[in-house]
């Protein structure tokens, strides 16, 4: 092995560790100052590495944005993957997919002073990182809503919807808690949303 191979193979040794911290300090960074704010060198002394480390492992900050969005992406699917297994009752099921999306988001992004700019920063990315795991809520919604519907703890029609018109009014609905000032306010209304709108929806 020459020489600049084996100085990059010594480098990268530790490439988990080093990558998830300048990941987690990064995520830290951009959530309390923002992502205009935060350069690259700010990113390097918070993960404690070397500047040209850092760049070792991320061309740039947008790059280094873009992996943490689909690392938040695949962390965000297992937790509904995981909701959605679970044998609940309709409306406990329901809440925990709601939770497993949108709490997740609140934790992590709602709860910034930055959060305005943190997803206009994601829209913004070629990727689109978050467009599988969203529709995979999606289509967990609507399962879960015919499901309802089949058992009879649900009558859309009732209401003059469809399955999907019901599904996606659900989750319209409790979008309007990611507006809440605090955690606990969060959670407090999107349980009240998710329980008055699937009233409104029972035979």
């Amino acid at each position: 092995m020459s020489t600049a191979k084996s100085s990059l193979a010594a480098q990268r040794a530790g490439a988990p560790d080093k990558r998830e911290a300048i990941v987690a300090a990064a995520l830290d960074l951009f959530r309390h100052y923002g992502y205009r704010r935060t350069s690259m060198e700010d990113i390097a002394r918070a993960a404690s590495v070397a500047k040209g480390t850092l760049y070792l492992y991320f061309e740039s900050k947008d790059q280094l944005f873009e992996a943490i969005c689909r690392s938040l992406a695949d962390e965000l699917a297992r937790a509904l993957a995981e909701a959605d297994a679970r044998t609940l009752p309709l409306e406990e099921k329901l809440l925990a997919l709601m939770e497993a999306k949108m709490g997740f988001v609140y934790d992590l992004i709602f709860s910034s002073p930055h959060a305005s700019e943190l997803i206009e920063s994601t829209r913004q990315l070629p990727s689109a990182p978050f467009e599988e795991v969203t529709a995979m809520f999606h289509d967990a919604v609507l399962r879960l809503v015919r499901q309802g519907v089949r058992n009879g703890e649900l009558d859309p029609k009732r209401a003059g919807l469809t399955e999907k018109e019901a599904a996606e009014t659900l989750i319209a609905a409790a979008i309007g808690a990611e507006k809440a000032a605090d955690e606990t306010t969060f959670r407090k209304q999107l349980r009240s949303i998710v329980r008055l709108t699937l009233r409104g929806l029972r035979p």
